[in-house]
């Protein structure tokens, strides 16, 4: 590590916490309450920094916070430059500091300041280590190893630096009281970012060219029979091939056909198994798109909503109407009624043998009466 990100471990007479993911505002918050603005809360904070007087976590990850924020310029060109930050390039340091302090999302900031390399690697996998049982922390630090790994050296030498430095600040710094520490853990198994997956429009299921080139090679229709095969297509983005597996899932009614396939990796913070088309085989309506995860109903309809998905918190069928459309019609009694059509979307997640799956699909329906 360079000098400007070189630190001691803190005093192991701290006292010990586990990890648990907070929104920023969450950490910092608190601490910018004590000052007039984030201006303010910069030149108090640095002040007491150069002295030796910031004693927590949260106080060097705001900070760090407050030297990457400047207020909009103004007409006065005194308060503009008063206003100006002398230490956006000590963020970095600031937020590290905050996690050897027992924030583990000074790590993260500290990733995401660097932005690739070794170093902002390693301070994602530091806060991968130290997630412990908080889901949200080692998803995000799972999407920025991802992310950064193309721009490292040597991965397996990066991990094993974090590893000692994870380890160290579980057994004698902040972080003793962790449970799931980093030795547990397997940092060899990472995922691919699946970026190719981004929807075009989340509100409206529209997916991404991506996933229907690779649904629409994923099977073929067979014409001597007319049911449906599987077909080996490419991964988009990727060298790799994937061939689709069919399955009937109603047994009431063997023409619906649903094709899988099965990529891994890492989208929106989940641990993507597959995804899946699902039509009526005699007329190719649709029945069912979506996405496959391996994380429970509850985490991927949290993190699907952040994304802009409408969903809803518990998985269970939700029905979006966007737009309804009302005309007028004359029945064969000659009485006056109204048609509505409906157009909308319908998701839906749920649990089926072990994975976890997001049904995302427009609608259109019709309906006719008084």
């Amino acid at each position: 590590m360079s000098a400007i990100f070189a630190f001691g471990l803190v005093g192991s007479s701290m006292v010990a916490i586990s990890a648990e993911a907070r929104s920023p505002n969450e950490i910092y918050g608190s601490v910018f309450q004590r000052y007039k603005n984030i201006t303010d809360a910069r030149k108090k904070l640095r002040s007491l920094e150069k002295k030796g007087q910031l004693t927590t976590g949260e106080e060097y990850y705001a900070l760090g916070h407050a030297c990457q924020y400047e207020e909009s310029a103004s007409q006065s060109m005194i308060l503009t430059a008063l206003s100006r930050s002398r230490c956006k390039e000590k963020s970095g340091e600031y937020f590290v500091e905050a996690g050897m302090r027992g924030v583990p999302e000074g790590f993260v900031s500290a990733a995401q300041f660097l932005g690739r390399g070794d170093q902002a690697y390693l301070y994602a996998q530091v806060a991968y280590q130290l997630s412990g049982d908080d889901a949200s922390l080692r998803s995000e630090a799972l999407d920025l190893l991802s992310s950064l790994s193309s721009s490292v050296s040597d991965t397996a030498v990066i991990d094993q630096q974090a590893i000692q430095l994870a380890t160290q600040l579980a057994t004698d710094g902040p972080y003793g009281g962790l449970r799931n520490a980093a030795t547990t853990v397997d940092v060899q198994n990472r995922l691919p970012s699946l970026a190719w997956l981004d929807f075009k429009n989340p509100k409206r299921c529209h997916f991404s060219e991506g996933w229907q080139r690779m649904m629409q090679g994923a099977y073929r229709i067979d014409d001597r029979d007319y049911l449906t095969k599987p077909a080996t297509t490419s991964v988009p983005d990727t060298g790799q091939r994937v061939t689709g597996r069919i399955t009937r899932p109603q047994k009431e009614w063997e023409s619906i056909v649903r094709v899988e396939a099965d990529v891994k990796g890492r989208w929106n913070g989940l641990t993507v198994l597959g995804t899946f088309t699902t039509f009526v085989e005699e007329s190719h309506g649709v029945w069912g798109d979506g996405i496959r995860f391996a994380e429970p109903v509850e985490i991927v309809a949290q993190r699907l909503a952040a994304a802009g998905f409408v969903v809803n918190r518990d998985g269970s069928e939700r029905r979006q109407v966007d737009k309804v459309e009302r005309s007028r019609y004359t029945d064969q009694q000659g009485k006056v009624q109204v048609a509505e059509a409906i157009d909308g979307v319908i998701t839906s997640i749920e649990r089926i043998n072990g994975e976890t799956y997001f049904f995302c699909d427009e609608i259109f329906e019709a309906s006719y009466g008084a």
